[in-house]
């Protein structure tokens, strides 16, 4: 190593530096990541019925829908979290299917004010909304009411977008959920309090690519638009692993939008580039032994201890900002 420094003092720095970058570029494309589809039997959209596929609804995220009916069944409560589009309700509905074909009652809402919320909830479950008088009880005494009723019943309770319910409402559910009253509670970002904190959680990965293709081309079958491979391909680098992102960009598509960004949220995977700039650091740090540069010397000494010192700083940041949008 001695050898090949001294070498290098006798090629003018510009030069060296020219032929440092070019290399770290060339291993960068080397680490990049292959962005290649998982190749599939293709079909252009649009063409004759006879070579066209006929597509019916998949869900494809069997494997949660049997962890969350499983945990019902159990008399627990489950939290699903995914961001927006990512499939919430469509596994929401399919739960309420499963457990209604096995005979079970379900109530399935969504969220609007607390009263009517639980009025829905009472009518649903045949308990009584107005006392003897014939006046409508008040929200407590529907609380109450309906609580009483799920002590002696089973019911099982499902709240799409449960984020969006107001804190007392979601403090009687907690309630619920310490009376072991079954529930699936669905929501993006939910708060670290109240019912929430309480409930184990199962948050929703992004789709695997074919998911997303497959998605994508149904999509395209129903609006009668012919995509080729490569057009899909750009799309669902747009859409991600997110569902509805995937039926929006064939829409956006449809409509002729030229948009090149998505909105998924997805990362960029920085390891390659984090040790490709390491590398540089080490490889000037030997080129200024060489050459005797002092300047060169310290300067690379300086930014590898900010480098470090930023890294260090990223992994201690806390896990759950990491996936905040």
């Amino acid at each position: 190593m001695f050898g090949v420094a001294i070498a290098l003092s006798d090629v003018p720095n510009h030069y060296l530096l020219l032929a440092i970058c070019f290399g770290i570029v060339l291993m960068f494309r080397l680490f990049q990541p292959s962005s290649n589809i998982e190749s599939k039997p293709q079909v252009p959209v649009g063409e004759a019925a006879t070579t066209v596929p006929t597509y019916t609804f998949r869900l494809y995220r069997q494997q949660e829908l049997n962890r969350i009916v499983a945990s019902l069944l159990s008399n627990n409560s489950i939290l699903v979290v995914g961001e927006e589009g990512s499939g919430k309700t469509t596994l929401a509905v399919a739960v309420v299917e499963k457990l209604e074909q096995d005979g079970f009652a379900v109530i399935n809402c969504e969220p609007t004010t607390p009263k009517q919320m639980l009025k829905e909830i009472a009518e649903h479950l045949g308990v009584d909304t107005h006392n003897i008088d014939g006046k409508a009880l008040t929200t407590d005494k529907l609380k109450r009411a309906i609580a009483g009723y799920l002590e002696n019943n089973t019911v099982f309770l499902v709240i799409d977008d449960a984020h969006n319910c107001e804190p007392k409402f979601r403090g009687w559910l907690k309630y619920l959920q310490r009376q072991r009253a079954p529930m699936l509670l669905l929501a993006t970002r939910p708060p670290k309090s109240d019912v929430f904190i309480n409930i184990p959680r199962i948050e929703l990965a992004p789709l695997p690519e074919y998911a997303i293709r497959e998605l994508m081309e149904k999509t395209a079958l129903d609006k009668g638009i012919n995509l080729r491979p490569h057009d899909l391909a750009r799309l669902q680098e747009r859409a991600g692993g997110n569902p509805m992102l995937a039926k929006r960009s064939i829409d956006e598509e449809f409509l002729g939008l030229d948009i090149e960004t998505g909105d998924h949220t997805r990362y960029f995977d920085m390891t390659p580039v984090i040790l490709l700039v390491g590398c540089a650091f080490i490889v000037m740090r030997f080129v200024a032994l060489g050459t005797n540069n002092v300047a060169l010397y310290i300067m690379t000494g300086a930014t590898g201890a900010l480098f470090a010192g930023a890294s260090y700083a990223m992994r201690a940041l806390p896990k759950e900002d990491k996936r905040r949008l």
